[in-house]
């Protein structure tokens, strides 16, 4: 595959509704939020532009050769279960979009709504997100949610989103099936997140519609923005050596999706109380260890510097070897299983117990 070729798979990646999504937003650069010269490229979008298909398939072994024939089969009923639902989630979550930007077209502008001032003047409305996060939980077992601001520079370059305030939403990873990783049932549990928890935001951002909030859900396969540190921001977690965001409730086992809003209705939930974490990866290093494609370097890399309320994107991933073995295992998640994180809130407290011991 040349690299014209390459460009085309990498385009095929966004899918026609995000290609003609951000072709509308660059009509109104002034009106929506658009990514920082510096950010980074999303992942899979430069793995498909910087790598022909044999460099690609010399990255590990071949599909084929990690399922075996019977593997091959369960592989594609998992795409099959969960392939059509992944696609219509990320359709719908650009098809609801459209009312805003036929608004930015005909008018200029937004419309302005009848009751936002109702809203900016209740701030920072804690009765409204209590009953954000109860609606998110008793709907969709929604664990926890972040509120920050977005810095441009985790938006993906040469890409944009609407609004400026993001929610963070994180779902669980059922631990017995991630425990099989990078069986089968692992795959399927990945893949089963990122189709549910796609539902899940598109649903949540109808539910503050209703209340007048403009809202724009992103997939969590949706690829605008770079989730994983706008939630450290946002206080869930910290960023762990193998690259994924450690939580107090699952470690790295779980996934996240935003929701950007319009206005800043609640309170930052911003901190840095997992910031120790580092420190203790570093005398760990057991995923670094297990990773079959030996794809977590040593130290960690900056690619962008100067984030605001995160400082340097730094990671330990080598995403040439992470990224084409993640695909072909439909999520891999050794890395997961292997962190002690992942087995819940006990261990974390008993981890950041012995690192404040050694302070």
């Amino acid at each position: 595959m040349n690299s014209a070729q390459n460009k085309t798979t990498a385009k095929g990646l966004q899918g026609k509704e995000e290609i003609r999504f951000l072709d509308k937003c660059r009509r109104f650069p002034s009106l929506v939020i658009v990514s920082h010269p510096n950010s980074p490229q999303e992942g899979f979008e430069y793995i498909f532009e910087k790598l022909s298909d044999l460099e690609s398939e010399r990255k590990g072994p071949s599909m084929m050769q990690i399922r075996g024939k019977r593997g091959m089969l369960r592989f594609f009923r998992v795409f099959i279960n969960y392939g059509r639902k992944l696609m219509r989630g990320r359709k719908k979550s650009y098809d609801d979009l459209e009312s805003y930007l036929l608004d930015l077209e005909q008018n200029g502008k937004y419309t302005r709504r009848t009751n936002i001032e109702e809203l900016l003047n209740s701030y920072p409305n804690k009765d409204l997100w209590f009953k954000l996060q109860e609606y998110a939980k008793n709907k969709w077992n929604i664990i926890k949610i972040g509120f920050t601001e977005l810095p441009t520079k985790l938006i993906f370059r040469n890409k944009m989103v609407l609004f400026r305030y993001a929610l963070v939403f994180m779902q669980e990873m059922n631990k017995d099936k991630i425990d099989n990783a990078p069986g089968i049932k692992a795959g399927d549990e990945t893949i089963r997140i990122y189709a549910e928890l796609g539902e899940a935001v598109a649903d949540i951002a109808n539910w503050l519609r209703l209340k007048g909030i403009r809202s724009q859900a992103v997939h969590p396969l949706g690829g605008l923005v770079c989730t994983p540190p706008l939630a450290g921001k946002a206080g869930m977690g910290g960023q762990g050596m193998h690259g994924i965001l450690v939580t107090h409730e699952f470690g790295p086992r779980q996934r996240l999706a935003p929701i950007f809003i319009e206005e800043k209705l609640f309170e930052y939930t911003d901190n840095d109380e997992h910031n120790w974490i580092e420190e203790y990866c570093k005398t760990c290093r057991i995923c670094q260890k297990e990773c079959p494609v030996d794809a977590i370097l040593d130290k960690k890399v900056i690619s962008v510097e100067n984030i605001p309320g995160i400082g340097a994107l730094k990671s330990c991933i080598d995403r040439e070897k992470c990224f084409p073995y993640f695909a072909k295992t439909l999520g891999c998640s050794i890395c997961i299983k292997v962190c002690p994180f992942s087995n819940g809130p006990e261990t974390y407290e008993k981890l950041k117990n012995t690192i404040s011991q050694k302070k």
